[in-house]
């Protein structure tokens, strides 16, 4: 069946899969499935077209191996998900030791202790959901390491990934939009971050205010309102991403799996009341799957999301 298209079809269809992943984790799903719509319509374009031809003949096998072979197994690199980099946001105590995501304990720094953190963060954020008024300051997404993988589609897929995504953190524009309590991290849970879940932790003091600098121990699929990233970040969830491609039709995901790392969230929180009065997160993941569109499969496809969100609340 893939011999008998051409790779220009193979190209759109797989390109137009990956994309509605990637607006699914952006928020952008309108407009990735006007571009699926549009991607389909074209290739019924060029079939139209081919088969007007006089003398027209499908492809051999032997003309599309190439395209067939990349695009029915792709071959992953293993080290896409590999830390490369720590800097991000690591609260690290030792400017000279190789910082470690998945310590045996989480280190602290500052005036509290890693479960003493934990238990501030826990309440303030709670205390947050059910009493304050939110503002989503800002909130975007970036590729992170630039990790965009799908066989023969990488090298065209990422060309379209400023579709989704800005270049840099300092590129997301600010929002200014109120937010509902249930969707503040983590979503529609309660926080309950435990020592075990963090890798480094810092409280300062800035006047008024503990300012806490929370590194969670890197995480696959976590779960919202689990002891680690899943309450420091609203996590994505595998059947958010499957839910929301239901109605495309054709689009199926599998094996799904996402990866955080270097996941750092910062409170700012008042001495007196214990008040959260701001959050920011930055939430980096490896989103790995298999994607099939009609008879064209991608296996093992993966792309490198860095989520960044800034809050600030009122009482």
């Amino acid at each position: 069946m893939l011999s008998n298209l051409s790779p220009v079809k193979k190209i759109v269809l797989g390109l137009a899969a990956m994309c509605i992943v990637v607006a699914i984790i952006t928020a952008n799903n309108l407009s990735s499935v006007m571009m699926l719509i549009a991607a389909r319509n074209n290739q019924k374009a060029i079939e139209a077209q081919q088969n007007a031809q006089p003398g027209y003949v499908q492809q051999s096998q032997q003309s599309s191996g190439t395209n067939t072979q990349s695009n029915n197994n792709v071959s992953t690199n293993n080290n896409a998900g590999t830390n490369t980099n720590n800097n991000s946001g690591s609260t690290s105590t030792d400017a000279n030791k190789p910082a470690d995501n998945n310590p045996a304990a989480g280190t602290a720094t500052g005036t509290k202790s890693v479960a003493e953190i934990a238990d501030m963060y826990n309440k303030a954020v709670n205390n947050a959901k059910a009493k304050a008024t939110i503002t989503r300051v800002k909130d975007g997404a970036t590729n992170y390491n630039n990790i965009f993988e799908a066989g023969g589609l990488s090298s065209a897929g990422k060309s379209l990934m400023g579709m989704f995504m800005v270049g840099s953190k300092d590129e997301i524009q600010a929002k200014n939009e109120p937010w509902d309590n249930a969707k503040f991290p983590p979503e529609n849970a309660q926080a309950a971050l435990t020592a075990d879940g963090i890798a480094s932790a810092e409280c300062k003091e800035e006047g008024d205010y503990y300012i806490l600098t929370i590194k969670g121990k890197d995480e696959v699929n976590p779960k919202s309102g689990g002891p680690g990233v899943g309450s420091l970040c609203g996590v994505i969830q595998e059947e958010t991403i499957t839910g929301s491609i239901s109605s495309v039709p054709g689009l199926s995901l599998s094996n799904i799996s996402i990866a955080y790392e270097n996941v750092v969230t910062t409170a700012k929180i008042e001495k007196s009341t214990g008040n959260l009065v701001a959050l920011t997160v930055d939430a980096p993941c490896i989103l790995q799957l298999s994607a099939k569109l009609a008879v064209i499969s991608i296996d093992n496809a993966k792309v490198g999301i860095g989520v960044y969100t800034e809050y600030t609340l009122a009482y």
